[in-house]
Formats: C-alpha cells, structure tokens, sequence
C-alpha cells in the first residue's frame, strides 16, 4: 500500500491532531458523479507543512475532519471548490467550511481570467507541468500507488500557488476582495438552490400561463425530492421534455402517466402517486403571472444585456473577471427589480461588500439612466461610458 494513503481511523485521527496546529491545509478531492445525485467521494487529498496524505473516505470517518473545516483559523486552501466544498461538508457532517482561500478566484483578480485551471496556474508560478495522463482514471475501484501519486499532485503546489497570489494581491491592495469573493464562493457553493425556483430552470417555460407555471413549480419540487431519494440525476427521474409535458396536459390518474416521454424513475411507486399529488398542488396554487409575461421577459432581457456591457467595462478597467463582478443571475435580479418599480429590496451579492463601490453603485446609475455606453475603438474594450 501506498505509504501516503490513510485507510484507517486510528491513522487519520493521529493526522487530524497535526492538522489542528497548523495554520494552513490544502485540500482536493477526487470522486464520481455520473449515474448520481451526490456523486460519490472516492479521495480526500490533503496537504499541511511537509505532509502529503490521500485519505481513503471509505474506510476512513470523515467526521473527525469537521473541527478543521469550521475552524476560524486554519486556513482552507482549493482550486475552483464548487464541487468539493460541498462533497468535504456532506462527507465530515458540517453546514460550513469557513476561512477558504480559492486559488482559483484570487487568481482572477490577479490576471489570469475567470477560469483559470490548476495545471495552468502550477505552471505558470511553479514552473512545474503536472502530469494529466490520468485525469480520466477510475477512482472507485482499488487505487494503485500511481494514482495516488498523480492525486497528491493536486495539493502539492497548492501552498506555493496561493503564497504567490496572496504576493501579488497584497502588492495590488486587492487581498480584502479576494477574502470577500472566496467567502462568496464558498456561501454559495455550500447553499442549496431554492426549491421554490426549480421551475425556472426548466426551458421554453415563459408561455406557460399561472396554472401550468405552478404545475410546473411543484413538479420541478418533486423532481428534485426524488432524485436525492434515489440518489439519481434528475433527468433520469423526469426530463425537461416530461416536466413540461405534465404542466401542458396534468395527468389525473396514473394511466395517464404511462404515455409521457421522458418520464423515467418517476414511474415507480410511491412516486408516481406523489407526482400525482404536486400535480394537483401546483394547479390548486397558480404562480402569478404578469399580464404582458412574454413583453416582459424580452424587457428584462433587453436590460440585462445593458448591464452586462457595463460589467465588462468594469471587468475591463479593473482586470477582473466578469463572473467574478456579478453573475447573469444577479445582472437579471436587478433587471426584475428596475422593471417591478424598484419594489422591495435590491440588496442582491453584488450590491454589498468590495463588489458595491466596484460595480454596484454603477450599476445602479446604469438603471437610473444617469450612465450610458458608447462605442469608441479607442476604448479599452471598444465601449466608452458617458455620464448624464
């Protein structure tokens, strides 16, 4: 056996002890989605002083790992966690993982673009070109010592990586942005969507009318309830075609089930009977729909794409990825604020911490009609912004 993999409790108890004096971890994960609604976690790479561990999560309990994941001081150290944040906090039984520095959003705000990979980013601060031979290779099966070793690469420059960073950052005085943008990443990495918006993901939706939207709303519920049920991906439960399909013609009986395409795992008992029942909730709860649905959409869009040209105005003049600045979700959120009478609350993500003076009260002006964009080829960007 490899002598960097830890299979056993009492081994990995002994590395968490060592784990908690030190100040820093660098962390990555190695799993399997497919076929799954969790994907299952088959490796736990860890790095801290001069120790480079694998940690097998199946013979292993993850749960001795919570105390480090929440703690305040030990610093988390990943490249792009949207995946593993979530996998670590299911795995070790916590709701948070707290004090996350993500290698790859510091690296946005230092120059190397929104997505940036990690072999990219040890090879341009480390000088080193990691070896990606197998980066397609089956992790659940029993690991050999060249798998291990090929993990372990994932967490062996990650320290350096992020020393570098933090370097440039400081140099920058951007370092308060980046702990803000992780602390975001990490927020909404670990946050589940809102069951109650399901629906909206689901395509062609708009020409639905009040009681086929809230069909639509608790069908998309039901999907999802499912699918975690059996650990399923949800377009194997029900598709979008099935979704839309039900919300168009409601079923009233479970013969009328049976023609439905795209209706899988959905068919089985009890959950053929429980989609029954969103179906009837959905219908006994429209979702509100404007009167001009469709002129409203193209409005919203139409505003949307404004906003965005000043997000990369920004993002251009800053040196900051445009993701980074503000999310189409959040560009649309205000969009259905402007347009609903700045009614209620704007105070979306982009709208608080370093993110408000950057672009948010721009923004803002850009909704006000006190800023507008201009063409200018030379502009930064071909796009010049005019006030008044």
């Amino acid at each position: 056996m490899h002598p960097s993999h830890v299979r056993s409790n009492a081994v990995f108890l002994e590395v968490v002890k060592r784990l908690s004096a030190t100040d820093e971890v660098c962390l990555d994960c190695e799993f399997h989605g497919e076929g799954r609604y969790y994907p299952k976690l088959c490796l736990v790479q860890l790095a801290f002083g001069t120790e480079r561990l694998a940690i097998d999560p199946q013979q292993v309990n993850l749960g001795l790992l919570a105390g480090v994941l929440e703690s305040e001081t030990i610093v988390k150290v990943l490249h792009d966690g949207r995946q593993d944040l979530p996998l670590l906090a299911r795995a070790a039984g916590t709701a948070s993982l707290r004090n996350v520095f993500d290698t790859q959003v510091a690296a946005a705000f230092a120059g190397y673009g929104g997505s940036i990979g990690y072999g990219a980013l040890v090879s341009d601060v480390c000088r080193v070109e990691l070896d990606k031979s197998l980066q397609v290779s089956d992790w659940t099966r029993e690991l050999s010592d060249e798998q291990i070793d090929y993990a372990l690469d994932d967490v062996r420059y990650l320290s350096e990586v992020a020393a570098a960073l933090r370097t440039k950052l400081a140099a920058s005085g951007r370092m308060a942005w980046v702990l803000d943008a992780c602390l975001d990443a990490a927020t909404r990495a670990l946050t589940k969507p809102d069951p109650e918006k399901l629906y909206r993901k689901v395509g062609s939706s708009s020409r639905l009318n009040g009681e086929q939207l809230g069909i639509l709303r608790e069908i998309a519920k039901w999907r999802e309830r499912v699918a975690a049920a059996l650990d399923r991906p949800a377009p194997t439960v029900a598709n979008d075609l099935a979704l839309k399909s039900l919300a168009l013609q409601p079923p009233k009986d479970l013969r009328a089930l049976e023609g439905v395409r795209g209706l899988g795992a959905g068919r089985g008992q009890p959950w053929a009977r429980e989609l029954l029942e969103a179906v009837a909730l959905g219908a006994a709860k429209p979702e509100p729909v404007p009167p001009s649905q469709r002129d409203q959409e193209t409005l919203i869009e139409g505003l949307t794409s404004v906003l965005g040209l000043a997000r990369r105005y920004v993002a251009i003049r800053e040196g900051i990825a445009t993701e980074l600045l503000a999310s189409q979700a959040e560009l649309r959120a205000l969009s259905e604020w402007q347009l609903g009478g700045r009614a209620g609350d704007s105070s979306v993500g982009v709208m608080s911490g370093w993110r408000r003076p950057v672009i948010g009260d721009l923004l803002l002006e850009v909704l006000a009609g006190d800023v507008g964009f201009h063409v200018d080829l030379g502009a930064p960007g071909g796009t010049k912004m005019v006030r008044g």
